[in-house]
């Protein structure tokens, strides 16, 4: 498991406990598949951009200038 998978555990896990902790005094069935798709697309941005953070940056050569 890389960086990226961690770091997307750990924060949809605390993002989707809090939801979990919102929404149990109601409990309907649409709450829940709401915080079950929230989570999943909180997950995917965060581990989109965790990769983006990983991936190498290429220093920007000089014959890319154009002025």
């Amino acid at each position: 498991m890389d960086n990226a998978q961690k770091f997307t555990l750990k924060s949809a896990s605390v993002f989707g406990t809090l939801g979990a902790i919102v929404i149990a005094p109601i409990a309907t069935p649409v709450l829940w598949a709401a915080l079950a798709y929230g989570t999943y697309r909180f997950a995917s941005s965060v581990y989109r951009t965790a990769k983006l953070k990983e991936a190498p940056r290429a220093e920007p050569s000089e014959d890319t200038w154009f002025f």
